[in-house]
C-alpha cells in the first residue's frame, strides 16, 4: 500500500496541480550531519547487519540519546503543537512569495525559464508540510498535535485549492510550454514536470468561463464530501444477523463454535451475529449447514437506499466533473496520464487477462463443486454459491516455501537489508534517535546507505501496534528527493522588491520556513549538487515486544506486508530526481505498485529465505505453495471488480435509469463464475471506488508486469547484482520522470512495449499471474 485513502499507506495522485502525494519532510539537527554524512562514501561491508535485529527486537526500547533534544524530525523548532502551527503560517507567507514570483515571471525571459523549478519548488513546499501533518494526525498518540496537525493540514490545502484553479499561474505555464526555444532547453525531467502541472491544471477546469469553473469547483467539493460519506457507510457495521442454534451443528471450529453453541443453548435464543465480525467469519468457514453461511451473506451484502444513493451521487458527479471539461466521462480525464491512457484500453487490458485466468478458474470452481457434491452426497456436480467460497476451500494463513527460524520484525529489516547490498548495493544501518524527534519511542530510525554515494535517506518504522494507532499497514514518503542548490532563494524576495519590504514579523516567519526546507540536504558522491534527501515513514500494527514475551515472532503475511512497504520505500530513495513531482513513487497510478508487488516475489525464492538466518545457513524447499484452487478464483474475482469499476465510470451512469445495482448483476451474470444473488448490492462496500476511481485495474496491471519481471530476471539467480543494477537503473532512478512503458519495455527488451497502446495493453493482459506469492487486495 502506497499512500494514505482514509489510513491506508502512501497518499494515492490526486488531480491536483500542487499534489501531496506523500514526498517530503525533515530531517533531524542533521542538516549538518546530513551534509557531511552524504558526501562519505560508506561500505556495507563495515556495516553489522544483525544489529538491526536488536534494533527492533530488543523489548526495552528506552535507551538514552546521546543527542541533544530536538523537534519532529529534528526540526529545532518543532517541539510543540503550537510550533506545528507557526511553521504552517511561515510556509504560507512563503507560498505566497514564491506564488507572486511566477505571475511575475513574464517580465524577464530568465524568470521565464525558471518557471518549471519554482512551480515544484512552490508544490515541494506545501508538500513538506502538508504531508508531515498527514502523518501526525494518523501516528501521533497526542490529541494536542494531532488538533493543530488537523489544522494546518485544512489551512494548506485551502491554499493548494487556490493555486490549482489559479489562472494566472496556468497562464505563465502557458506562456513557457508556448515558447519553442524555452521547450527545447527543458530536459527531459523537467519537460515531464510541465507536462504534470499542464494536465492537472486542465483537469482541474482552469480554462473554463468563469460561471463553468466556480461549477467545477462546486462538483469538485461535492465529490469530497459524497466520497467521505461513502467510505463511512462503507465501513459501517451492518444489521445482526439470527442464526440458530440448530444451524451451528457440526462446526469445523472447535474453538468459537464451541462457545457460541453453549451460549446459545445457554441463552435460548437465537445468536445475534454482525456481518464481518469474528464470529460471522468463523460461521462462513466452518459450518456445514449451509442456511446460516447464506444468511450471513445476504446481510452483508444488502445495503440501505441511501447507501446506494450516496455512491451514485458520487458517481455521477465524476461524470459531470468530466462532461465539463470536455471530457466523455470520468474514466476519459482519469486515465489520460497513466500507462493505460484510455478506458478502452484498461478494457483490453481486462479482456486479455480475463480470457486468460478464465479456464484456470473453471477449473477451480469444478474442484469446489466436487467437494459440495463430497460433502452433500448429492448426485450430480452442484453450484457452488457465493457463501459456498470459503466453506470449501478456506483461507489458510499464508506460509513460507522453505522451512525458516522464528521471523521476527529484526530478523525481517536483517534480510531485506541483506537483499539490497546483494542487488543493489544499499544497506540499512540503525541511527540514533533524539529526544523528541519521533513521535513515540517504538518508533526507529535508519539510515539508507549506497556503497558509492553513501547516505541517501532515512527510513523511520513505527511497526507495532498502540491504543489510538489504526491497523494496517502504509508507507509515507514524508519528503521527496530534489536538487536544491538552484532553488535561487533570492529572487522570490526580489520579485517584492527585496527583503526590505517585510516587516520583522515576516522576517522571522520566512527564517522559520527557510530553515525547514534546508533540512536533510546532501551532496552525493557521483550526483551533480545539492540534494533534499528522501524520508519515508513505514507504518505496520504488529504486536510489540515486551520483556515477558520478548521479540514478537512474525506471521507470514506479516513478512509479505513489510517486504512490500520496504518496495515503496526503496523506490522512494533510489529515485533521484531534481523535481520532487517524479521523485521515487510520484508516477504514474498503474505504475507505482510494481516495485512493491516486486519486493513479494523474493520471498519465493531460498535463497533470498537464506538471508533471514544470521549464520546465513542455506535453508530448504518445504513444498509448492500456488496449488490452492481458490488463487484462481480470487484472481478473476479482482478482474469483474476492475471492470465494475471501469462501468460505474462511464458516461452511462447520467442516465434517468442508472442503476449501480443492475450494473452489478449483469456483470455478474455476464462474466462471473458464480451467480449473481438478487437483492444483494456489494457496491455499496466496495471503498476502492473513492480512491481508485477508475484505475482499480492497476494492481492487476502491476502484478501481470510484477509476474514477468520476476520471471525473465530475477526467478533464476535473484541475488545477481548486475540484474538489481540493470533494474535500478531503467526503473527505480526515474521515478515518475520517464515514460513507464519506455522503462518496462527498456527493462525486459521489448521496444514492442514502449508505444503502450492498445496491443501492449493486450500484451500485458496475456502475462500470467499466478505464479505470484502476492496477497490479493494489498495496495
Amino acid at each position: 500500500m502506497l499512500a494514505r485513502q482514509g489510513r491506508n499507506a502512501l497518499f494515492k495522485p490526486t488531480s491536483s496541480t500542487f499534489r501531496f502525494r506523500g514526498c517530503l519532510h525533515a530531517k533531524r539537527d542533521a542538516a549538518k550531519v546530513a551534509v557531511r554524512a552524504a558526501s562519505t562514501a560508506v561500505s556495507p561491508t563495515t556495516i553489522d547487519e544483525t544489529s538491526l535485529v536488536s534494533l527492533f527486537d530488543e523489548p526495552d526500547f528506552s535507551s538514552r540519546s546521546s543527542l541533544p533534544t530536538t523537534g519532529i524530525f529534528g526540526h529545532p523548532s518543532l517541539t510543540t503543537p503550537a510550533a506545528f502551527n507557526a511553521l504552517a503560517e511561515s510556509t504560507l507567507r512563503r507560498a505566497q512569495l514564491l506564488t507572486e514570483r511566477v505571475l511575475r515571471a513574464s517580465q524577464s525571459r530568465e524568470e521565464l525559464s525558471k518557471v518549471i523549478k519554482n512551480l515544484d519548488r512552490l508544490s515541494d513546499m506545501l508538500c513538506g508540510v502538508i504531508d508531515l501533518a498527514e502523518l501526525i494526525r494518523n501516528a501521533h498518540p497526542d490529541m494536542l498535535w494531532i488538533d493543530s496537525a488537523n489544522e494546518v493540514y485544512e489551512k494548506l490545502c485551502e491554499f493548494m485549492n487556490v493555486l490549482n484553479t489559479h489562472v494566472g499561474l496556468y497562464e505563465v505555464l502557458k506562456e513557457v510550454l508556448s515558447d519553442a526555444n524555452l521547450v527545447k532547453s527543458l530536459s527531459r525531467e523537467a519537460y515531464q514536470t510541465a507536462l504534470i502541472f499542464w494536465r492537472d491544471f486542465e483537469k482541474s477546469g482552469i480554462d473554463l468561463p468563469p460561471e463553468e469553473r466556480n461549477r467545477f469547483v462546486t462538483l469538485s467539493s461535492e465529490i469530497l464530501s459524497l466520497g467521505r460519506q461513502f467510505l463511512n457507510e462503507a465501513s459501517a457495521a451492518r444489521p445482526p444477523t439470527a442464526i440458530k442454534s440448530s444451524e451451528l451443528a457440526g462446526l469445523k471450529d472447535k474453538g468459537m463454535g464451541v462457545r457460541l453453541q453453549l451460549q446459545a443453548r445457554f441463552t435460548q435464543k437465537d445468536l445475534l451475529v454482525y456481518p464481518g465480525s469474528l464470529q460471522a467469519q468463523m460461521i462462513m468457514r466452518s459450518a456445514p449447514a449451509e442456511e446460516p453461511r447464506r444468511k450471513l451473506y445476504i446481510a452483508a451484502n444488502s445495503s440501505a437506499p441511501e447507501q446506494i444513493e450516496t455512491l451514485e451521487r458520487l458517481l455521477q458527479a465524476r461524470a459531470k466533473l468530466a462532461r465539463l471539461v470536455g471530457r466523455e466521462s470520468y474514466a476519459h480525464m482519469t486515465l489520460l496520464d497513466k500507462m493505460a491512457k484510455c478506458p478502452e484500453n484498461v478494457h483490453h487490458f481486462l479482456d486479455a487477462l480475463m480470457d486468460h485466468t478464465r479456464p484456470y478458474a473453471r477449473g477451480a470452481l469444478k474442484t469446489l463443486s466436487v467437494r459440495k457434491e463430497a460433502h452433500l452426497r448429492t448426485p450430480s456436480l452442484p453450484v457452488i454459491q457465493p457463501w459456498d467460497r470459503d466453506y470449501y476451500c478456506p483461507p489458510e494463513p499464508p506460509a513460507p516455501p522453505v522451512a525458516l527460524p522464528p521471523l521476527t520484525a529484526g530478523t525481517v529489516f536483517m534480510a531485506l537489508s541483506r537483499l539490497f547490498r546483494h542487488i543493489y548495493g544499499i544497506t540499512l544501518r540503525p541511527a540514533e534517535v533524539a529526544p523528541g524527534e519521533v513521535w513515540h519511542t517504538d518508533v526507529k530510525k535508519l539510515e539508507v546507505i549506497d556503497e558509492d554515494a553513501g547516505l541517501i535517506g532515512w527510513i523511520y518504522a513505527d511497526l507495532f501496534a498502540r491504543r489510538g494507532k489504526a491497523g494496517g499497514a502504509a508507507h509515507y514518503t514524508v519528503r521527496c528527493s530534489r536538487r536544491t542548490d538552484d532553488d535561487d532563494m533570492a529572487g522570490d524576495l526580489a520579485a517584492i522588491g527585496g527583503e526590505d519590504q517585510l516587516r520583522d514579523w515576516e522576517k522571522q516567519q520566512l527564517e522559520l520556513s527557510k530553515e525547514f526546507e534546508a533540512m536533510g540536504r546532501g551532496r552525493i558522491k557521483g550526483v551533480e549538487g545539492v540534494y533534499q534527501l528522501p524520508v519515508v515513514v513505514l507504518l505496520c500494527d504488529f504486536a510489540r515486544p515486551s520483556l515477558k514475551r520478548g521479540a514478537t515472532v512474525l506471521e507470514w503475511h506479516d513478512v509479505l506486508t513489510l517486504f512490500h512497504e520496504m518496495g515503496h520505500a526503496m523506490h522512494s530513495m533510489i529515485g533521484r530526481t531534481e523535481y520532487q513531482n517524479v521523485s521515487g513513487t510520484r508516477c504514474a497510478t498503474d505504475f507505482v505498485e510494481l516495485p512493491s508487488i516486486l519486493m513479494e516475489h523474493f520471498l519465493t525464492s531460498p535463497a533470498v529465505l537464506s538471508l533471514f538466518d544470521q549464520n546465513g545457513t542455506q535453508v530448504r524447499q518445504i513444498g509448492n505453495h500456488h496449488e490452492d484452487p481458490c488463487h484462481y478464483i480470487d484472481t478473476h474475482s479482482q478482474i469483474l471488480l476492475a471492470m465494475l469499476d471501469q462501468t460505474y465510470h462511464t458516461s452511462s451512469v447520467l442516465e434517468r435509469d442508472f442503476d449501480s445495482t443492475a450494473a452489478l448483476a449483469h456483470l455478474q451474470s455476464a462474466r462471473g463464475l458464480i451467480p449473481y444473488v438478487p437483492g444483494t448490492s456489494w457496491q455499496t462496500q466496495f471503498g476502492h471506488l473513492f480512491g481508485y476511481g477508475a484505475t482499480y485495474y492497476s494492481y492487476l496491471f502491476d502484478r501481470a508486469i510484477a509476474s514477468r519481471v520476476w520471471r525473465k530476471m530475477f526467478s533464476h539467480d535473484p541475488l545477481n547484482r548486475e540484474t538489481g543494477e540493470k533494474y535500478k537503473r531503467e526503473i527505480l532512478q526515474y521515478g515518475g520522470g520517464k515514460d513507464p512503458w519506455a522503462m518496462v519495455g527498456a527493462l525486459l527488451n521489448a521496444p514492442e512495449l514502449e508505444t503502450g497502446d492498445a496491443e501492449a495493453m493486450r500484451e500485458v493482459g496475456k502475462w500470467r499471474l499466478e505464479d505470484e506469492v502476492g496477497m490479493s487486495g494489498r495496495h
